[in-house]
């Protein structure tokens, strides 16, 4: 079971309707309060935690922490930097999601997660090394993709389906269709999500 917890009922309805969507059972809270009683009750995969400040994530993190800490959270949140991706993890948290992000990378995300990983932005590692260039330097990845494939990997993360991505680029569908399956065989995924994180985790696109 995943549990939603966000005060803006609207968001949190759309939210859980497209997760139930992928095949997940969601319960929903407006708050903390009453996710412990919730977890112990029927049992919880995973916590997704909406926040409005970053007072109030601590705040709700520390509580979950201490509630329901056999529980992997995911924090959604407008700013997901440096300093907030250190600070979640420090309470416990697996991942950190900025709202910038589509429903796509919020599946892959949550896949991820739930089998044993955890998921911090690219930008925010980033920024982090250009904050404190004591930090490792991830390896440079050197793949050989065109500059064609590198605007439909864009488009990926951006969410827009082929259609849309062949008109923008001036291309044939069916063209748009062959690229994707090179581009896939490259990263080594299966699926358009899976190719969305790759190529973020490798900064791949734009």
């Amino acid at each position: 079971m995943v549990v939603l917890i966000d005060n803006r009922a609207f968001i949190r309805d759309c939210l859980a309707q497209a997760m139930r969507s992928w095949a997940y059972d969601v319960e929903t809270l407006p708050s903390v309060e009453g996710c412990a009683d919730l977890v112990s009750t029927r049992g919880c995969d995973l916590i997704i935690l909406w926040g409005s400040s970053h007072l109030d994530i601590v705040a709700d993190l520390t509580v979950l922490h201490g509630a329901c800490r056999s529980c992997p959270v995911l924090v959604i949140c407008d700013t997901a930097g440096a300093d907030a991706a250190i600070k979640v993890f420090e309470l416990g948290a697996r991942g950190i999601l900025p709202t910038s992000s589509n429903l796509r990378i919020l599946n892959g995300v949550i896949s991820l997660i739930l089998s044993g990983g955890s998921y911090v932005p690219p930008d925010s590692v980033i920024t982090a090394q250009k904050t404190n260039p004591s930090l490792p330097t991830p390896p440079v990845v050197s793949l050989p993709f065109t500059p064609r494939q590198a605007a439909i990997i864009t488009a990926i993360r951006k969410g827009s389906p082929n259609k849309i991505i062949a008109y923008d680029l001036g291309m044939c569908e069916s063209t748009v269709k062959v690229h994707i399956r090179s581009i896939m065989k490259k990263l080594k995924v299966r699926n358009r999500t899976e190719l969305a994180l790759k190529s973020f985790e490798l900064h791949i696109g734009s």
